[in-house]
């Protein structure tokens, strides 16, 4: 099943690249050379190339940018750090302003640059694919890290989530005294329909506040594996065969991180209406 983060990511550093490509210094370079050439050394060889007039020095020049132009796009590493970018412009850490789950997701993204790196220097080309897609999906992997960061700085940072959490149980403890010293009934079944709700709803902060520890507790074991990932790619890249079993279970290892990390990301979204900072 196609990646939808990598496939956004992908397109966007298409369109990356190709500017890049057009806005390099060198074409800056040789387009300025052939426009000078032209104007002032228009005729170079009069005797034996004739026909070498101003406009030979504006065909090389178009030829040299187009030159340039075609060898970045078909550049991997210009490709590569396109789509690195791209991820980077969509995941700034500088939005997770706790500093221990911005460190964690830093840690995160400086295991995907070493994977990236060790990835792309297999010396063979098949592992380097084999390989290479595993590093692409980890992506996914580091972007959900990413929103996990952010809905657990969101869910820390929430005030009514941290004042209904002091305040429900003094509520309820109040309701509770009340309820044995009223004598009317009708007022006795009224407070015991508003105690059940602040009963489902105290279960509900409960429910919500179990679901974020495990969250935390992911997020740790999400980073910890990236560095364990790291560590087996390494022992991939060193190996004087080529490991095609090692590889795979890699790959089945790194698909099974990210089904874990989105369904519990899903799980956070249908519980908890995530906001912070106008992201959502």
């Amino acid at each position: 099943m196609a990646d939808p983060i990598h496939e956004d990511i992908e397109k966007r550093a298409q369109r990356a690249i190709l500017q890049r490509a057009l806005f390099r210094t060198e074409n800056a370079v040789v387009i300025a050379g052939s426009l000078l050439l032209a104007a002032f050394f228009p005729q170079p060889f009069p005797q034996t190339l004739p026909w070498f007039n101003w406009w030979t020095w504006l065909l090389i020049g178009i030829v040299g940018v187009a030159g340039i132009v075609v060898s970045t796009l078909r550049d991997p590493k210009e490709r590569t750090q396109a789509v690195a970018d791209m991820f980077r412009e969509d995941h700034d850490p500088a939005l997770i302003k706790d500093k221990d789950l911005r460190d964690k997701y830093e840690r995160a993204l400086e295991y995907y640059d070493r994977l990236e790196e060790v990835s792309g220097a297999m010396k063979s080309e098949r592992l380097r694919e084999r390989t290479g897609e595993s590093v692409r999906q980890m992506e996914e992997w580091v972007s959900n890290i990413y929103r996990l960061a952010l809905r657990l700085q969101a869910y820390k940072d929430d005030g009514i989530l941290n004042r209904d959490r002091q305040q429900v149980p003094k509520t309820m403890r109040s309701m509770q005294a009340k309820m044995k010293l009223e004598a009317n009934e009708s007022i006795r079944q009224q407070l015991a329909a508003t105690l059940d709700s602040k009963h489902r709803q105290w279960q509900n902060l409960q429910a919500l506040d179990t679901l974020m520890e495990k969250a935390g507790l992911q997020l740790d074991h999400s980073v910890a594996a990236l560095g364990t990932v790291y560590s087996q790619l390494l022992l991939i890249s060193s190996s004087r065969e080529i490991d095609g079993n090692r590889a795979r279970r890699l790959s089945e290892d790194v698909t099974d991180e990210v089904a874990s990390l989105q369904d519990l990301v899903d799980s956070i979204n249908e519980v908890y209406d995530y906001r912070y900072e106008g992201l959502g």
